[in-house]
């Protein structure tokens, strides 16, 4: 059930009913841009959030995937839409990440962005091919040790967070693996699974559904504790590797000149939207849990993780890339 409507063929989520607001808005299909492909952990999140807006609202809330540049194109994209409220973003640690990586990209989160939300938190999961002979983060650290460079780890592009910590790990373990950027998670996590390369390391919401039915092996989570979704995974301390603090989470945007009232409509809604059964359930099945930040906490929040992580891409070479 839950995976019909996060995997659906079709890449838009248009429901109405009900009755619009006093204002009468929305009064037309609002588009939500996700700057990935279908099938990655933005969009998975995304989704059961449109449905339930729609719901609530009377209104279409259709997810849209613009991928490309490791989803700058996307972003940069709801930065020139109207700031009318018909538009948003839904994003995450990722934009934080390009900020720093993409110095050409065209916007600025803290300057043409207005938070509305935070959504997901799940912690990132070293995973890898089934036909490795990795039991163990130490086998894996030992083996690329002896051999530099021979591992690929795939990542949903350059300066994504599956990147990015992917850098963070051989930085902290002196160990070099060939980066393989894909376009999209769905498409990384298939050449994962088909041996093209050996290594991911993916949010859960996208590994969980693989982990429980035994078509990636996971090693470790980067976090500092184990997810209670999956207490039996140890994070990569307790597996022999370093101590990581490197999860990840979501976020929704609205365009900066967005009318003060529509963001209060806007937010009003997406927290009512949190607390419905169905995005609690589609959340745990995805092995995420529901952020408890307020979004006033956002900006600042933000702006701590743009310059954590140009400093982790200016200091292990990523942002070269």
């Amino acid at each position: 059930m839950l995976k019909s409507f996060i995997y659906g063929a079709a890449f838009a989520v248009v429901l109405a009913g009900g009755h619009a607001n006093a204002a009468d808005y929305p009064d037309k299909p609002v588009h939500v841009i996700v700057p990935y492909g279908p099938g990655g952990g933005v969009d998975t999140f995304t989704r059961p959030i449109a449905i339930a807006l729609g719901e609530q609202t009377g209104q279409s809330f259709v997810v849209e995937n613009k991928s490309g540049g490791g989803g700058t194109i996307g972003v940069r994209q709801v930065a020139r839409a109207s700031s009318d409220g018909y538009t948003l973003l839904s994003g995450g640690v990722h934009q934080a990440m390009a900020e720093g990586i993409y110095p050409k990209r065209g916007y600025t989160l803290d300057q043409d962005f207005k938070p509305l939300s935070f959504t997901a938190v799940v912690p990132n999961v070293l995973i890898v091919n089934l036909n490795t002979p990795f039991k163990t983060v130490k086998e894996l650290i030992d083996y690329a040790k002896q051999h530099p460079s021979e591992l690929n780890y795939c990542s949903s592009g350059v300066g994504t967070a599956q990147h990015l910590v992917a850098e963070v790990f051989m930085e902290a373990t002196s160990i070099k693996l060939t980066h393989i950027p894909y376009t999209g998670t769905a498409a990384a996590l298939t050449d994962l699974m088909g041996g093209q390369c050996q290594v991911m390391f993916d949010g859960l919401g996208t590994s969980a559904q693989l982990i429980r039915t035994g078509k990636v092996r996971p090693l470790a989570f980067t976090t500092k504790t184990r997810s209670p979704y999956f207490p039996d995974i140890p994070t990569t301390h307790e597996a022999g590797g370093p101590d990581m603090d490197a999860g990840i989470w979501y976020a929704i945007w609205a365009p900066a000149k967005t009318p003060a009232e529509r963001i209060s409509y806007l937010q009003s809604q997406i927290a009512t939207a949190m607390k419905s059964d169905m995005v609690k359930k589609a959340f745990e099945a995805q092995g995420a849990t529901i952020s408890d930040k307020p979004a006033t906490e956002l900006p600042s929040f933000v702006s701590a993780e743009v310059k954590r992580w140009a400093q982790i891409g200016q200091r292990t070479g990523a942002a070269k890339e």
